[in-house]
């Protein structure tokens, strides 16, 4: 029998869909309607989502403090994640302090290393969470867009119950070796950017297809070099998709699941619309001819993703 990992001992219920928050602040992904936003985490919490993730950076603390005031008077039915980027430990300490007032409430479930600080001893900050762990004031610590590496440093200091990462059919860099040593460590998964940052959706053409001026230019499969490799793979899901009835973004978000055997899936929604799309429980199964081809881009992107890793690397 599989070792069960230590955020499954932790939140045995978290919900195989959670609601990432980072649209919630406006600013990098645009304007955010305040009311879109209510909407779209109600009708969350309706399809049974339970598991709420944000950031202080996510519109300067507007997502934390939106998501708090909502769910006050339900705090003890969800859980809630949140994040701070590595310094000294007694700023790490005033960081999770802001976050609880913003957020209304005396601790945080999920409380995560944003990024990690290339050459820089960490231990310091991870002793800091383990202390603000025995207080109470976290029930889980995370690290978030760690290498292997980094993971080993900070567990000299303390534990790591969970990893949050990108990862997706396209680009399934962790596969190599940060998810075979949560594995082999029992570290929880859980993985943002499922979709591509709006590429393996329905409207994922559109979005390639765009002359992109803002955000998306920054994002790795948004390259002009990568553009016709993608768009080749998309065609490809996109028809399997629609001779099978299976919607894109339901299929790959079954296929990330579990394929990387993750706790929880994050979703980043902006309105009720998407919340109502995006939450649909999961399918039970998928068609074999639909496995077989995610499989096939999987290896695909994964053979693609490991040369550009190692180009950025030869450059640097």
């Amino acid at each position: 029998m599989e070792k069960q990992n230590r955020l499954k001992k932790i939140f045995p219920e978290i919900s195989t869909l959670s609601f990432g928050g980072w649209a919630l602040g406006g600013e990098y992904w645009g304007p955010q309607i305040h009311k879109d936003s209510v909407r779209a985490l109600h009708r969350a919490l309706n399809l049974k989502v339970n598991h709420f993730d944000t950031a202080p950076v996510y519109g300067k603390g507007r997502s934390e403090q939106l998501i708090g005031q909502q769910f006050k008077k339900i705090r003890s039915t969800i859980s809630l994640g949140t994040k701070t980027f590595y310094t000294t430990p007694q700023k790490m300490k005033a960081s999770l302090e802001t976050s609880l007032k913003r957020m209304l409430t005396d601790y945080i479930d999920i409380f995560y290393i944003h990024w990690p600080l290339g050459g820089e001893d960490m231990r310091p900050g991870m002793e800091m969470l383990e202390t603000l762990r025995r207080e109470g004031r976290i029930r889980a610590i995370g690290v978030s867009n760690f290498s292997a590496d980094q993971i080993r440093m900070v567990e000299e200091a303390g534990r790591v119950d969970v990893y949050q990462g990108g990862y997706n059919l396209f680009w399934p860099v962790l596969e190599k070796e940060v998810l075979p040593y949560l594995r082999e460590h029992s570290i929880g998964f859980i993985p943002y950017g499922v979709l591509a940052q709006g590429i393996l959706t329905e409207t994922g053409m559109q979005h390639l297809e765009s002359n992109h001026k803002g955000y998306r230019q920054k994002m790795m499969l948004y390259r002009d070099d990568l553009r016709d490799r993608i768009k080749s793979w998309l065609k490809r899901l996109l028809a399997e998709s629609r001779r099978t009835g299976i919607p894109l973004e339901q299929a790959v978000t079954f296929f990330s699941f579990n394929h990387v055997s993750a706790d929880t899936v994050l979703l980043g929604v902006r309105n009720r619309e998407q919340a109502e799309r995006n939450f649909q429980p999961l399918p039970e199964r998928l068609p074999p001819s639909f496995t077989e081809l995610l499989l096939s881009i999987n290896s695909e992107a994964a053979d693609l993703a490991q040369g550009m890793t190692n180009l950025f690397n030869h450059k640097s």
